[in-house]
């Protein structure tokens, strides 16, 4: 069993290694702390209150046992971390000292878990500069519990000029973090018997090698966040979403999948750091017959790519190529988040027919589990009353 501990970066690797064939166990994880605080089990006292008062819609997959057992009862043939994002706040047990993530409105909605917690624990965030020093401490622990197991540490790509605008990474602090991490990194592989480190930076590097060298066409998702005073639109700021890029899963894969033969990690000549990425971002914007026909493919990296493209020209509105394509688009919480930002800038009633169009989509979309229906269905929804209003 080849187990992966993580955020989505280690899910979708997971994925990729499954349909190679492999048994793969994906646990999702809420901090590197939780772990070795109480390593192998559950608390009884956590255990008591998730049966008292029903904790699973308040760890939103970070199980009980993803936080503290996540390996087991197979015998793992092999353990991948990555350097995932936090939840926070956290909760430490003031008598038992273990610490473990659940959503504090569980305190709201239930006043047991309320009287418990204020009578045994006390919460805190975690400072983002301590982070790789948290990881290290989950990492000793996984390497002392499982002596005979390699560990692969899959490193995150780091937010390089070029790679603009601000490249964002959902681990807080990771844009001053990454100057230090590689040498941390190879540290760890350095000290600690059978630890290996999977560049993510050499790894895209030989994906751009091989590709367009555009970061909207492996980027494509923009967070964006926008003030208003008034009503009217007073500030826009933009980054570039760099956790989710296409290729990425297949080539990590395939590194593992080689590992798995050879024990070791190898690069080709090509998949190296191009000077260019040290170069700030240029704009490029995209011609009005590409727009549409991105938008059109049905494909979620090139429909967002266009979507990402109107932020580049906001006094022009281009809500009608939206409409055009209607149904043709995916279900995306990720370019559903740049449609309703754009939605604020360019009030376009118009777009209540691509709502509609797309609201026959996203009610079938199974994909994702019948939460995730609920919740993006509920956000076009918002999106139609907000352009109607």
């Amino acid at each position: 069993m080849l187990y992966f501990l993580g955020n989505c970066q280690a899910d979708f690797l997971s994925r990729a290694l499954a349909k190679r064939g492999h048994d793969c166990t994906y646990r999702v994880q809420a901090s590197p702390l939780t772990y070795p605080s109480h390593p192998g089990a559950i608390p009884d006292s956590l255990t008591e209150l998730d049966r008292t008062v029903g904790l699973s819609d308040y760890l939103h997959g970070r199980e009980l046992k993803n936080q503290f057992a996540p390996i087991g009862p197979e015998d793992p043939e092999l353990i991948v971390l990555n350097l995932h994002h936090e939840n926070t706040p956290l909760f430490v047990h003031n008598d038992e000292k273990y610490t473990f993530f659940m959503d504090p409105r569980s305190l709201n909605d239930h006043p047991e878990a309320m009287r418990w917690a204020q009578d045994n624990c006390r919460m805190f965030k975690p400072g983002p500069g301590g982070y790789l020093n948290r990881f290290d401490t989950m990492l000793r622990r996984t390497r002392s519990d499982f002596p005979e197991v390699p560990i692969i540490v899959l490193s995150r790509l780091s937010p390089f000029p070029a790679f603009g605008p601000d490249p964002f990474s959902y681990l807080d602090g990771w844009d001053t973090l990454y100057r230090n991490a590689a040498e941390i990194l190879q540290g760890w592989a350095a000290a600690l018997d059978n630890v290996h480190i999977l560049d993510m930076d050499r790894v895209f590097g030989g994906i751009w090698a091989q590709s367009d060298q555009r970061i909207e066409t492996h980027c494509p998702f923009l967070k964006i966040k926008i003030t208003e005073e008034n009503g009217d639109i007073s500030g826009l700021y933009a980054r570039r979403d760099i956790e989710h890029i296409g290729p990425m899963p297949d080539r990590l894969a395939d590194k593992v999948a080689a590992f798995l033969q050879s024990g070791t990690i190898t690069y080709n000549k090509s998949e190296t750091v191009p000077p260019e990425w040290k170069h700030h971002w240029r704009i490029r914007k995209l011609g009005d017959n590409a727009i549409r026909e991105k938008l059109a493919s049905g494909a979620n990296y090139l429909g967002a790519e266009a979507v990402a493209s109107f932020f580049l020209d906001l006094d022009r509105d281009y809500t009608g190529f939206l409409v055009e394509a209607g149904e043709a688009m995916p279900v995306c919480h990720m370019t559903l988040h740049m449609i309703k930002a754009y939605s604020r800038i360019h009030k376009t009633p118009a777009l209540a027919d691509w709502c509609d169009a797309h609201l026959t989509k996203a009610r079938t979309f199974t994909a994702n589990g019948p939460l995730y229906r609920e919740d993006y269905v509920n956000r076009v929804e918002a999106i139609r009353r907000s352009v109607t209003a």
